[in-house]
C-alpha cells in the first residue's frame, strides 16, 4: 500500500510531501510532514522483512558536558506509561529484536530498533516513543547513568569521594584511546564558534557539572516533535506506523518553533597550529606514539554534489596504497600508519577533510604538514588519470549497490547515510539517489579538471586549516587524578555532617532501587509460543567447477557475486603458525604476478569491491579440543566484473610476491598502530581471548592469532628495519606455496540468473591451481596452558576483567541450557552489580557452544576485585535458583534473537559455508534449537553447580587495565591476584 501513496495525500494527520522511486534498492522512499506539530517522517517501503522505526532529534550540545548523551541513557531509565526501573535494558530480555540500541553523535541522539516479528515490533515501537518523549529522568536514575558522589566506603562519610556513573566510566575509557581523542580535538579547533568544538558525549573534566535540571531542560528544549525525525523501513505498513505515532505522541502536541539548528562554521583566514597531550601509562614506551592531523573545513552537507566530489576525491586522494598522498605519507617514514580519522567527514553542518600520521613524533609535525601540502600541489597539478576516476567511481557503485550494513543492519545503514543531511535541511533521497549527481559530475569531467579545482579550492587555497599533534605524557593521568582528588578533597572538606548524611542516604536509595524486585507487569512481552520453531535454511546447491566442488548460494546480492575459498593449514609447520595471521594480511597488500603493489592495488580496486584473508578457527561441535583452521580467502565484485574479479584471485594464489622489504615494514608499522588503536575499545575481547588461552587448543590458537600474544609478535616485527626482514619474507613465500596451491572447500553467493556469467571467471580461477591433495598434515603443536591469573597492563584509566570457565561442545546435553544461562546472567545479576551498581558500561556473559566455553566480562569497568566477586557471587545466585520462570523465558528469548538475527544476503552465504564447513549441519542445529526450548529451571540450576560454581578452580582469569590499578587490586586479591605484564 505505501508505494502507492501520492503526494498531496493526507494519513492520520500527515501529509505525503514526495515519493521517490529507489529502483537500484527495489524500494521507495515516501516523506512526509505532520500537518499540526512539523514532525518529519520517512519511510522506504521494500520487501525486506527486517522492518526498522527510529526517531530522532537534533541535540546540539552548549558545553562538553555529556548532556546528550546522559540524557540518551536516562530516557531509556522509565516513562510515564512504563514507570520501571529501565524498561530498555527489560525489553532486551522480552524481545526477538534484531536491534536495539541509542546512539548520540556530536548534534543529534537517535533511538533505533528493528524486529521481524510484528507484535515484537509494535511493543518496541511503544516503548521507544514513549521513552523519547515521555521520559521519568528521574534524579537517582540520572545519578546512576551520569554522575554522582559517594563515599569510599558507601556508608562512612569519613572516607573520601569518588565520582562514579556509567557514563562517566564510559568516556573516561574512550577518551584514553589517542584514536578517539585525535578527531574530538581536531573538531575542537576547527569548529571554534559552533556546537562541535564541544565533546557531545561528554569530557569526564566537565560531566560532573551537569545537574539533573539542566538535564531536563535539555530534554523540554530538544526532544519535540517539532525537533523530531521519524524513520520507517521495511514490509509492515506506513499507515499503522503513522496512526501509533500520532495517537501516542502527536496529538499531545502543538508546533514549536525548531530547536537545534547549527549555523556553519564561521571561516578563519590564518592556519593553526596546536599541540596537545594524552595519557599514557608510566611504563609505556614513547617513542613513536605522537599523532599528527591536519584537518581543513570544507563545504557545507547541504551541498549534496559537493558531497559526492569531496567523497570522490577523498578515495582519489587515499583509498588505496597506490592513492598518491597515501603513498606518500607512508613511504615519507614520518609514521607507521595514517592517523584516526583520516578522510572526509560529511556528518556535521559544515563538512571537513582531515589526514596525517600516527606512529610519529612531535618534531616530525611540520615536516608531516608540508609533505601533505607539496604532494596535494603536485597533485592538483597533475590531476587524476581518467581510469583511476573510474575506479573510485566504480567502488561508489559497488557500495551503494551491496545490501549490508557493516556494523549496523542494512536498514539502520540507510537511515546513517540520510540522517546527517536530512537533519540539516537536505533531501534525504540525495545519498540514496547517486544517477543524478553521477551524470553531472561526468559532465563537470570532461569539461575540464573537476578534481583538481577542487582540491585547490577546498584544500591548497582554503586557510581554514588546523595541524593537531597528539603527544604522550606518562604523568597525564596520575596528575589528572590528583586534580580531581584535591578537588573532591575540597568538596568534602566543605560538607557538614548533615550534607555528608545526605550523600550517604542517596547512595542507599540507589542502592536500594537497584536492588528491589519490581513489578515489570507494564512491559509489554513476548512468550515461547513467539519464537519460531524451525529456523530458516540458506539452501546450498552443490556443483562442481573446472573439476572442483563448489557451494553456491541463490541470494539477492542486487548484482553482486560474493567468493569465500578455503585452504587447508594442516600442512603448516609448528614454527610457522604465528606467522599466518600476518600473511593473510599481507597478502592482498603485496605485489603479484610481476605486479607492484600499487599496481596491485589499483587492480583490485578498479575490479572488485575488496579482497581479503584471514584464518579462521572452527571447532568440531562434538569435540572442542579438535577443530580445523582453514586460511579464508573471501571477495566481491559486480557481475560485470567476474573475470577481471577472479583473475586477480588467480594471481595472489599462484604469484604473490613477498620479495618488496619497504612494502613488508609499512604493512607491520599499519597493522601494530591499528592493534593497539584497538585495544581500548576491545579490551574486553582480548582479555576473554587471553582466558580462554589455557583452556583449550582452538582458544589458543585464537590467542595465538588474534590476541595479545600476535600483536607482541606485530610489535616485535615492526620495530625491525626493513633491511632485517629477509628471513620474514622467506617465511611469508614459502606459506604461500603451502597454503594456496588447492583450496579445501569452495563456496559463491549471488543471484541465481548471474551463475553462468560467474562461472567462466570462476572456472578459469580454478585451472589456474593445483589439482590434488595437500601436503601431508604436520603434528599440531602440544598444547599447554598459560598462566590461570593473569594481569596486562597498559594505558586504560579502566579496566576489562575476564573470567572463563570450560563446559561442553555444541552437541552436549548441557550446551543448550548454558547457553540461556549466560543471557540469564547477563541481562539480570550481571547488569545490576556491574553496570547500575559497579559503574562499568557493561556487564556480560556469553557462552561459546563450538568452543565449549563460558565467559564473564567486564567493560570500561572503574573496579577489578569488587568485579571478580561479583563473578563468585553470580555463580552462586545462579545455583541458588534467585531467578523466576519468566526470567529464564526471557533469557530464551534474547538466545533466540541471536540465533536468527538476519544477516545480508552475502552473509547468509558465508555463514552457512562455514556452518558446513564446521560439520553444524541442519539437523545439528534443530537439534540445538529444540533442546533450547525443552530447557527447565531444573536445567539452569544443574549446569549453573556443575560448570560455574564446582567449575571455579578450573577457570581462567585475565585483566586489562592500567598498572597502578592492577597493583591495587592485587593488595584487595591478596594470595588471588594476577600475574601482572605489560602488554
Amino acid at each position: 500500500m505505501s508505494a502507492t501513496l501520492t503526494t498531496g495525500q493526507q494519513l492520520h494527520g500527515f501529509t505525503v510531501t514526495v515519493v521517490t522511486p529507489l529502483p537500484e534498492l527495489s524500494a521507495t522512499l515516501i516523506q512526509l510532514r505532520h500537518d499540526r506539530t512539523g514532525a518529519r517522517y520517512a519511510h522506504i517501503d521494500c520487501s525486506d522483512d527486517n522492518n526498522l522505526f527510529a526517531v530522532a532529534f537534533r541535540t546540539p550540545p552548549d558545553d562538553s558536558t555529556g548532556v546528550a548523551h546522559i540524557l540518551e541513557h536516562t530516557v531509556l531509565c522509565g516513562s510515564q506509561r512504563y514507570p520501571v526501573r529501565d524498561p530498555f535494558f527489560s525489553m532486551l530480555k522480552r524481545s526477538l529484536n534484531t536491534f536495539m540500541n541509542a546512539m548520540t553523535a556530536s548534534d543529534w541522539t537517535l533511538y533505533p530498533f528493528a524486529s521481524r516479528n510484528p507484535k515484537d515490533f509494535a511493543n518496541l515501537r511503544d516503548i521507544y516513543l514513549d521513552a523519547a518523549f515521555f521520559p521519568l529522568l528521574r534524579e537517582r536514575d540520572f545519578r546512576q547513568e551520569g554522575h554522582r558522589l559517594e563515599f569510599a566506603t558507601q556508608d562512612d562519610p569519613t572516607t573520601p569521594l569518588t565520582i562514579k556513573g556509567v557514563v562517566y566510566n564510559e568516556m573516561k575509557g574512550a577518551l584514553a584511546s589517542p584514536a578517539s581523542l585525535l578527531p574530538r580535538r581536531l573538531a575542537h579547533f576547527l569548529y571554534p564558534s559552533t556546537t562541535y568544538r564541544h565533546n557531545s558525549g561528554g569530557d569526564p573534566a566537565e560531566i560532573p557539572q551537569l545537574t539533573v535540571a539542566g538535564l531536563r531542560d535539555f530534554h523540554a528544549r530538544h526532544y519535540h516533535p517539532s525537533n523530531a525525525w521519524f524513520y520507517s523501513y521495511g514490509t509492515f505498513p506506513l499507515s499503522e506506523h503513522l496512526a501509533v505515532v500520532e495517537e501516542q505522541v502527536l496529538r499531545h502536541f502543538e508546533r514549536q518553533p525548531e530547536s537545534g539548528s547549527v549555523p556553519p562554521e564561521s571561516r578563519r583566514e590564518t592556519p593553526q597550529a596546536v599541540q596537545e597531550t594524552y595519557p599514557v601509562d608510566p611504563g609505556e614506551v614513547l617513542e613513536g606514539k605522537s599523532l599528527v592531523q591536519v584537518g581543513w573545513l570544507t563545504g557545507e552537507i547541504t551541498d549534496s554534489y559537493e558531497r559526492l566530489g569531496m567523497t570522490v576525491l577523498s578515495s582519489l586522494l587515499l583509498g588505496t596504497p597506490a592513492a598518491p598522498l597515501y603513498q606518500a605519507l607512508l613511504d615519507s617514514r614520518l609514521g607507521s600508519n595514517l592517523a584516526p580519522g583520516t578522510g572526509y567527514h560529511d556528518d556535521n553542518r559544515t563538512t571537513c577533510f582531515a589526514v596525517g600520521l600516527q606512529g610519529s613524533e612531535p618534531e616530525r609535525a611540520e615536516a608531516i604538514e608540508a609533505l601533505i601540502l607539496a604532494t596535494l600541489e603536485k597533485i592538483a597539478q597533475r590531476g587524476f588519470a581518467a581510469e583511476r576516476i573510474e575506479a573510485v567511481l566504480h567502488r561508489l557503485e559497488l557500495a551503494h549497490k551491496e545490501v549490508t550494513g557493516n556494523h549496523y543492519p542494512y536498514p539502520l545503514a540507510l537511515l546513517m547515510r540520510m540522517i546527517g543531511p536530512w537533519l540539516h535541511g537536505d533531501d534525504p533521497v540525495s545519498p540514496l539517489l547517486l544517477d543524478a549527481n553521477l551524470a553531472r559530475l561526468r559532465r563537470d569531467l570532461a569539461a575540464g579538471p573537476y578534481f583538481s579545482d577542487l582540491l585547490r579550492r577546498r584544500l591548497l587555497d582554503n586557510r581554514h586549516r588546523v595541524r593537531l599533534t597528539l603527544v604522550p605524557d606518562p604523568q597525564q593521568q596520575e596528575r589528572e587524578e590528583a586534580e580531581v582528588n584535591a578537588q573532591l578533597a575540597r568538596q568534602l572538606a566543605a560538607l557538614d555532617p548533615h550534607q555528608r548524611q545526605e550523600i550517604v542516604t542517596a547512595a542507599q536509595e540507589l542502592q536500594a532501587s537497584q536492588e528491589a524486585e519490581e513489578d515489570l507487569s507494564c512491559l509489554p512481552t513476548l512468550g515461547r509460543e513467539d519464537i519460531p520453531a524451525v529456523e530458516e535454511i540458506v539452501v546450498a546447491t552443490a556443483a562442481s567447477s573446472g573439476g572442483r566442488p563448489v557451494d553456491w548460494f541463490d541470494q539477492p546480492t542486487n548484482g553482486i557475486g560474493y567468493l569465500i575459498a578455503h585452504f587447508d593449514s594442516a600442512a603448516i609447520p609448528p614454527e610457522l603458525l604465528p606467522t599466518l595471521p600476518l600473511f593473510c594480511a599481507l597478502l592482498t597488500q603485496v605485489g603479484a604476478a610481476g605486479l607492484t603493489y600499487q599496481a596491485m592495488a589499483e587492480r583490485m580496486e578498479a575490479a572488485t569491491g575488496g579482497i581479503q584473508a584471514g584464518v579462521e578457527t572452527l571447532e568440531d561441535p562434538y569435540q572442542p579440543g579438535r577443530f580445523i583452521a582453514p586460511v579464508e580467502l573471501r571477495g566481491k565484485a559486480l557481475v560485470r566484473n567476474q573475470q577481471p574479479f577472479y583473475a586477480i584471485l588467480g594471481d595472489l594464489c599462484t604469484a604473490a610476491d613477498f620479495s618488496d622489504r619497504e612494502r613488508l615494514a609499512t604493512v607491520l608499522g599499519q597493522l601494530r598502530t591499528s592493534m593497539e588503536n584497538s585495544i581500548p575499545g576491545s579490551g574486553h575481547s582480548y582479555a576473554a581471548r587471553a582466558a580462554a588461552s589455557s583452556l583449550t587448543p582452538a582458544a589458543g590458537r585464537r590467542e595465538l592469532w588474534a590476541g595479545l600474544e600476535q600483536f607482541r609478535l606485530v610489535r616485535t616485527l615492526a620495530e625491525k628495519p626493513a633491511a632485517e626482514l629477509d628471513a620474514f619474507a622467506g617465511e611469508l613465500q614459502h606459506l604461500a606455496r603451502l597454503l594456496l596451491a588447492s583450496p579445501s572447500g569452495l563456496a559463491v553467493t549471488a543471484e541465481k540468473q548471474t551463475h553462468a556469467a560467474l562461472t567462466p571467471g570462476l572456472t578459469t580461477f580454478l585451472a589456474q591451481l593445483s589439482p590434488g591433495a595437500m601436503p601431508p598434515a604436520t603434528l599440531a603443536p602440544p598444547f599447554v596452558a598459560a598462566k590461570r591469573r593473569r594481569g596486562f597492563a597498559t594505558s586504560v584509566p579502566v579496566a576489562y576483567v575476564a573470567r572463563v570457565f570450560p563446559a561442553v561442545p555444541y552437541t552436549h546435553a548441557d550446551a543448550a541450557p548454558l547457553a540461556i544461562l549466560a543471557r540469564l546472567l547477563r541481562a539480570g545479576y550481571l547488569h545490576r552489580e556491574i553496570r547500575e551498581k559497579g559503574g562499568a558500561y557493561g556487564g556480560l556473559a556469553g557462552y561459546n557452544p563450538e568452543g565449549g566455553l563460558l565467559s564473564l566480562l567486564s567493560y570500561r569497568d572503574p573496579h577489578i576485585a569488587r568485579t571478580l566477586r561479583v563473578y563468585d557471587e553470580a555463580a552462586a545466585w545462579a545455583a541458588g535458583g534467585n531467578f523466576s520462570d519468566e526470567e529464564l523465558t526471557q533469557a530464551l528469548l534474547a538466545v533466540f534473537g541471536d540465533l536468527d538475527r538476519p544477516l545480508s544476503p552475502g552473509g547468509r552465504g558465508n555463514r552457512e559455508f562455514a556452518n558446513r564447513q564446521q560439520g553444524l549441519t541442519p539437523a545439528l542445529r534443530q537439534a540445538f534449537r529444540e533442546q533450547l526450548l525443552a530447557a527447565t529451571r531444573a536445567d539452569l540450576l544443574r549446569v549453573a553447580e556443575r560448570y560455574l560454581l564446582a567449575g571455579r578452580n578450573k577457570s581462567c582469569v585475565a585483566v586489562i587495565a592500567g598498572e597502578e590499578m592492577l597493583r591495587k587490586a592485587n593488595e584487595e586479591l591478596g594470595e588471588d591476584g594476577l600475574e601482572i605484564e605489560r602488554i
